[in-house]
């Protein structure tokens, strides 16, 4: 009987593919995943050294590369950075987001996933993908740059425009707002709200948020812009230094600002608060 027992159990936790341990108590079901926030995002573009530049005059002009091929670029926006990879053919779009994780052993987080029913990609970086095919990534804590990633070059010896802190949210813009919500309480757990002007439906991640909203007719679904907290931030005062340094102002919230790159995407800043 007691070995029956102890079979039948193991057999369970197997099925249930265990998370994490935390105080010496399994998680059973190991979702949601314990987040520690989101990290990093991925960016396709055509040049990604020009793209990194343009970026690290706003927030590092300490730009990293990968030591070995293909070329990508990196800028740290405080405890965030943005990636940048891609070739002369490439269409630009924000690829992938990513948070960290912890606590979790080698392949466990797929494995949880998977058994969640959410498609995963290839490959041993294999990343899950929504309904409407965003990717989204997950790395173990502390994250930050990899091994592989050495400095590049300074762009110059001038402060950044911006002292960025971090993310503050990420925005998605869906095809179906419920069917994503759906798919986005399986990683991140329960809504943590919904907004109106405009409709958005919001998760928590650690001390970052995760927001999804309705695409707009013609256009397709899409990672559509970071919001970076910065320190020291006044509205009008960061608009006007975007304006100097020759970057596009779009219109925005009353307590953000937005700037487009030269691609046209769109990236949100605002305050501490």
């Amino acid at each position: 009987m007691i070995e029956t027992s102890r079979r039948e159990m193991l057999q369970r936790l197997g099925a249930c593919a265990v998370g994490f341990v935390t105080g010496g108590v399994a998680k059973a079901d190991g979702l949601p995943l314990r987040n520690t926030g989101l990290e990093h995002y991925g960016i396709t573009v055509p040049d990604p050294e020009a793209t990194a530049r343009f970026y690290g005059k706003i927030f590092d002009p300490q730009l990293f590369q990968e030591k070995d091929p293909p070329p990508r670029f990196y800028v740290k926006v405080g405890i965030a950075y943005l990636a940048f990879g891609g070739n002369a053919t490439s269409m630009p779009f924000i690829d992938h987001f990513c948070a960290l994780t912890e606590g979790y052993k080698g392949g466990e987080v797929r494995t949880l996933l998977e058994g969640a029913g959410i498609k995963m990609g290839t490959g041993p970086v294999g990343m899950a993908v929504d309904p409407d095919g965003l990717r989204f990534q997950t790395l173990g804590v502390p994250g930050g740059l990899a091994r592989t990633i050495i400095p590049a070059t300074r762009i110059s010896q001038d402060e950044p425009l911006f002292q960025a802190i971090g993310t503050d949210h990420l925005i998605l813009r869906v095809s179906d707002m419920e069917k994503s919500a759906e798919h986005y309480k399986k990683i991140f757990g329960p809504e943590v709200g919904r907004s109106k002007k405009p409709d958005r439906i919001w998760f928590g991640v650690a001390k970052t948020r995760l927001g999804l909203e309705l695409v707009a007719a013609g256009e397709k679904p899409s990672i559509h812009h970071v919001c970076f907290k910065v320190a020291g931030f006044d509205r009008k005062t960061a608009a006007e230094k975007l304006k100097k340094a020759g970057v596009e102002v779009v219109p925005t919230g009353e307590k953000t600002v937005s700037f487009r790159d030269p691609h046209g995407i769109v990236t949100e800043l605002k305050g501490e608060a």
